[in-house]
């Protein structure tokens, strides 16, 4: 590997005395890690970091970002690796995606978003990367979860047994008539919207601290389900407004809606669990799904743990 360490000083030294763009004032490029025979450089982990992100810190100013970027480098370095040694295995078994795909699914992205390519380009431009790193980028996310999907969901196998085996150990996903647990905020209408809007801003800052919603709910909801920490038992899908059928049934177990605007005032949803009625399809495919996606956590975490041990690793101080 000295021949090889040689010829990364001498690639860095000749092309990357320069810093990286924009947030130049901040890091000269530099070699953070070796995967078997490639480098990652700081700046790759850094546009890397700027698209798995993109959520986290649209709002940070360049201070800000760099900040926590240098607080999370570790963690993202070594996502990064992982991108790496996958796209690895994909070359391996001979998995690509064209270039016709790529397009096919930026031109899906636009259409999600009602972006036009002018809004499209000038969305990348604000959150720091060009269109050629995007679609890179994007490239290999395809090409991951098509890799992952052939060499690892593919090989997970459920038979009835085990379907029938977790509806028996989990007796709350079966009901009369297919419905959802649901717990709540709610808020009444204010005359002042700024003081609405200082109430829900303080609700969701507590939430993504991580503070139950159960607790929130008891010390901030406005209605009789502050009693129970907001939880308002079972709704039966055919007894509620479509509305909120339609909210519930694109929601996750355990995920937060956004607020819900109403004459009463706003309330924010907490999707508890859901149930179906004994021997429904409905049943069978949801507790399919949630054993397949159990598994594959699992098995997907061996095979990277895998292919991490038959690769070679360095991380540069």
């Amino acid at each position: 590997m000295k021949v090889l360490k040689i010829l990364i000083f001498l690639f860095i030294f000749l092309s990357s005395l320069s810093v990286y763009a924009e947030e130049s004032k901040f890091f000269v490029d530099r070699v953070v890690a070796i995967v078997n025979r490639e480098v990652i450089t700081w700046s790759e982990l850094y546009k890397y970091m700027e698209f798995i992100a993109k959520e986290e810190i649209k709002n940070l100013n360049p201070d800000e970002k760099f900040k926590y970027f240098k607080a999370h480098e570790e963690e993202f370095l070594e996502k990064l690796i992982d991108t790496r040694l996958q796209i690895e295995e994909a070359e391996r078994y001979g998995i690509f995606v064209t270039d016709a795909e790529i397009e096919s699914a930026i031109n899906d992205i636009k259409k999600k978003y009602g972006l036009t390519d002018e809004a499209f380009i000038e969305t990348l431009k604000k959150e720091g990367m060009s269109f050629s790193d995007y679609k890179k980028m994007l490239k290999e996310q395809i090409i991951i979860g098509r890799t992952v999907n052939s060499l690892v969901r593919s090989k997970i196998v459920i038979t009835d047994a085990d379907i029938n085996s977790y509806i028996s150990a989990h007796p709350e996903l079966v009901c009369d008539d297919e419905g959802y647990y649901v717990s709540q905020i709610f808020l009444k209408k204010r005359e002042s919207e700024e003081e609405l809007k200082e109430k829900l801003n303080e609700i969701f800052k507590r939430l993504i601290q991580g503070e139950p919603f159960s607790r929130v709910a008891s010390q901030l909801s406005e209605d009789s389900s502050a009693k129970t920490g907001g939880a308002i038992g079972i709704l039966k899908k055919r007894e509620i407004a479509s509305q909120l059928s339609s909210l519930f049934s694109k929601m996750s177990v355990g995920q937060i809606s956004e607020p819900l605007m109403t004459e009463q005032g706003v309330f924010i949803f907490k999707l508890d669990g859901v149930c179906f009625k004994k021997g429904s399809v409905e049943l069978t495919n949801y507790v399919r799904s949630i054993i397949e996606d159990e598994r594959f956590k699992k098995d997907y975490k061996l095979w990277l743990r895998g292919l991490r041990q038959r690769a070679y690793i360095e991380i540069m101080d």
